[in-house]
């Protein structure tokens, strides 16, 4: 074999490695984790039992918070991986996440966070929701059903009617 050779097959393994990747777009990196706060939503307002929800613990009155991306990596929230929420604003927590989230607020430690990088720290917050008046029995009720009506369902689950003037037929249309 050949210096010539050998030189080529190096740089067939190697080449990667001096090859910049093209860059994700930050819509594409937000997806995951869009999806996992929608399932710790779904966790929260109708919670199964026996089964543990994948973002967070609930005790005595408080919930730990602790998202991951994809790669089990944690995603940093003021410093934080682990955040501490008063159990009757968990709904508006997630809600407040969201919206940070697809406001582009965390793309910095989702991408550092995404590419392996063992040092995230999150300077990125989510705002923390005013206190509701009620009963916890109340409020968490109240919670689930603006869950279930952002995704277009009644309380009990079924799906909404669209009572929109213009969905309705006139009534000169019914004879």
């Amino acid at each position: 074999m050949s210096i010539k050779d050998l030189v080529s097959g190096l740089e067939d393994r190697v080449d990667h490695l001096f090859t910049a990747a093209e860059p994700v777009a930050p819509a594409t990196l937000r997806e995951p984790v869009l999806r996992g706060i929608a399932r710790a939503e779904d966790q929260w307002a109708s919670p199964s039992p026996g089964l543990q929800p994948d973002w967070f613990s609930e005790s005595n009155g408080s919930v730990a918070f602790t998202p991951t991306l994809p790669n089990g990596a944690p995603l940093t929230i003021d410093g934080l991986t682990t955040n501490f929420i008063p159990a009757d604003r968990f709904a508006d927590y997630l809600v407040n996440m969201r919206r940070a989230v697809e406001a582009g607020e965390f793309d910095a430690e989702i991408a550092a966070g995404a590419g392996g990088s063992p040092n995230v720290s999150g300077l990125a917050t989510v705002a923390m929701p005013e206190a509701r008046q009620g009963t916890s029995q109340e409020i968490r009720q109240a919670q689930r059903d603006e869950a279930l009506a952002r995704e277009g369902r009644n309380p009990d689950g079924s799906l909404a009617r669209a009572t929109d003037s213009a969905d309705r037929v006139p009534n000169d249309r019914l004879a």
